[in-house]
């Protein structure tokens, strides 16, 4: 098979502005107001020493963001808001201004939702869930139904340890369907009274799938479910898309979401939870409280507290009928509910840095629907990168990519063509590939083994199960006893785990884009794949020993040399 060759940088070749008004071919056309390459170059020169591939761990943050975080705290002092100083006051008005504008660059009216600052998305997750576990000591069962999504960050998952064995994990949206049109028949040891949540992913944080927003919208208006709250985990999908249309009707919107701001900015690390302040003050009756969010407190004698959280009204003038149910008065909730939340001194200085990074952000790309559009479009071009790689030899393909599977058979053909509409579809897909890499004879090489190479050559992606997994489980297609197997074989997460058990791989090799990113970053990844497995391949005199070798013995690939990059073909990437 004789493949098409094109010129095109080294994986290892440094960019700069004039490496991209030479090679115009190099230029993609820009979705935001100047090509993504002058932003690179001016914006992001830390950048310049690699392709970095892992924007599903965070993005990279812009000079200006930083520049301008430190000038502030050069000009300014400020002091611990929780103080009546002037510079205290100072704090505390700039993390009002900052709370108001993060929540108008998600599209969350304040009239109808609060922002509290955490740490991160995790931290978001279980707030909520101590809070239900508090409340559901007051219920007749003494806890919470828990429902969640296979596709479910682990984060996600560890709250059904606070269920005391009362959760059930959905396989498929059809699961989760079926049980919004029959609620009574997934339930059957529950009453109507039940506390329930139900948490999802917006985009699965291992293959990039976006997930239906609709759910939380569906579960507040079907009957029998009217006790369930919903929790949307929004920090992969907050990352390249724009999340006005899950909050621009607060009737639909999910109760919470969460959100971590280095993986949309870079930089400052900080998470938010967006509350919907008709669902905030079941979070309000919490059992722990911290310095900053009571107003009163009494130690010695009767213990008593007054939370701040529960100062005034929601939006709503009677609260809702479950809340009537489980004693909850009107009053309780409240439109600074942050106010009773924000455990401790907030972290005011990274809430600085987070105003000057959404102003960076909107200077650089305009908004979120231009980097939608220009993600949108890269990751069409990796995935059909990774698709056209085939070894010369046997025409065996180099890659496995993941995405949802039929349930019903299809050819290799059919498959390819609806992969490329999916990575198309900003609707259904995320800029995330995750992927997996066989030897010229069609076994599996190590995801660990092909990240270690891809580090060597500057090429910064991910592997192992990324924190999903529901979403490996699925994606591998591995029944209960191989879990089992690999547990019992040590198999664990981490760099250090067993990344092939019985020639099944146990994780997979991830890819994902950010605003920043550029065609040359793709096709680089691109011709790194091709240089280290399918050109190496064609050139040893011993090709199947070598790369058997590889498979079971990782550093015999260490030292793998240059090759020069082709064309991808449109041949489709699968494997039987």
């Amino acid at each position: 098979m004789t493949l098409k060759k094109k010129e095109t940088p080294t994986l290892t070749e440094p960019f700069s502005s004039a490496a991209f008004k030479e090679k115009p071919h190099l230029q993609q056309q820009s979705a935001y107001g100047r090509p993504v390459e002058a932003i690179r170059e001016d914006e992001y020169p830390h950048m310049k020493n690699g392709v970095y591939l892992d924007h599903g761990g965070t993005t990279i943050y812009a000079r200006s963001t930083v520049s301008r975080f430190a000038d502030k705290m050069r000009s300014s002092l400020y002091g611990n808001p929780h103080s009546a100083n002037e510079p205290a006051k100072i704090s505390g008005d700039m993390v009002d201004a900052i709370r108001l504008q993060a929540l108008q660059f998600l599209g969350a009216d304040p009239a109808h939702f609060d922002l509290v600052f955490v740490a991160n998305s995790t931290a978001a997750i279980k707030l909520v869930a101590d809070s239900f576990r508090d409340l559901a000591e007051k219920t007749r069962t003494k806890s919470f139904w828990y429902g969640y999504h296979r596709d479910a960050h682990t984060s996600l998952v560890g709250v059904r340890e606070l269920t005391h064995g009362d959760h059930h994990c959905f396989a498929t949206d059809s699961e989760v369907e079926a049980w919004l049109e029959r609620p009574d028949e997934h339930t059957k040891t529950q009453s109507s009274s039940t506390l329930r949540l139900f948490a999802y992913p917006g985009q699965s944080n291992l293959t990039g799938r976006r997930l239906p927003l609709s759910w939380s919208d569906r579960i507040r208006k079907t009957k029998g479910l009217h006790n369930t709250y919903t929790l949307l985990d929004a920090a992969a999908l907050a990352m390249t898309s724009p999340l006005h249309h899950v909050f621009n009707d607060p009737d639909t919107a999910p109760d919470f979401c969460c959100v971590s701001f280095y993986k949309i900015f870079g930089f400052p690390d900080l998470g938010g939870l967006v509350v919907r302040k008709d669902s905030g003050h079941i979070l309000a009756l919490r059992k722990y409280f911290g310095g900053g969010t009571v107003s009163m407190v009494s130690t010695i004698g009767e213990a008593w507290h007054m939370s701040k959280g529960l100062g005034s009204h929601s939006t709503a003038a009677p609260p809702p009928q479950q809340d009537q149910q489980m004693g909850i008065q009107p009053g309780h909730a409240m439109g600074g509910l942050h106010e009773g939340l924000e455990d401790g001194t907030l972290p005011f200085h990274s809430i600085l840095a987070l105003g000057e990074a959404i102003a960076v952000h909107g200077e650089l790309y305009g908004s979120m629907e231009n980097i939608s559009k220009h993600v949108t479009g890269l990751v069409g071009r990796l995935y059909r990168g990774l698709s056209g790689l085939r070894y010369y030899r046997n025409g065996q393909v180099l890659c496995r990519v993941y995405f949802e599977e039929e349930e019903t058979a299809e050819s290799e053909k059919d498959r390819e063509e609806r992969g490329a509409r999916i990575y198309g579809d900003a609707k259904k897909q995320g800029p995330t590939v995750a992927f997996n890499v066989f030897a010229e004879e069609g076994t599996y090489i190590s995801y660990a083994e092909v990240e270690r190479m891809a580090n060597e050559r500057g090429a910064f992606v991910r592997s192992g199960g990324v924190c999903c997994p529901g979403g490996v489980y699925a994606a591998l297609q591995y029944e209960q006893w191989q879990m089992d197997r690999a547990k019992s074989a040590g198999h664990h997460c981490g760099p250090d785990g067993l990344g092939i058990i019985n020639e099944l791989p146990t994780g997979v090799v991830r890819a994902s884009l950010g605003a920043m990113s550029t065609t040359q970053d793709v096709d680089s990844f691109i011709s790194f794949l091709r240089q280290a497995f399918i050109d190496r391949a064609a050139t040893s005199t011993d090709v199947r020993s070598e790369m058997s070798s590889s498979t079971a013995s990782p550093s015999s690939l260490k030292n793998s040399g240059p090759g020069k990059y082709h064309e991808p073909s449109a041949v489709a990437a699968s494997a039987g």
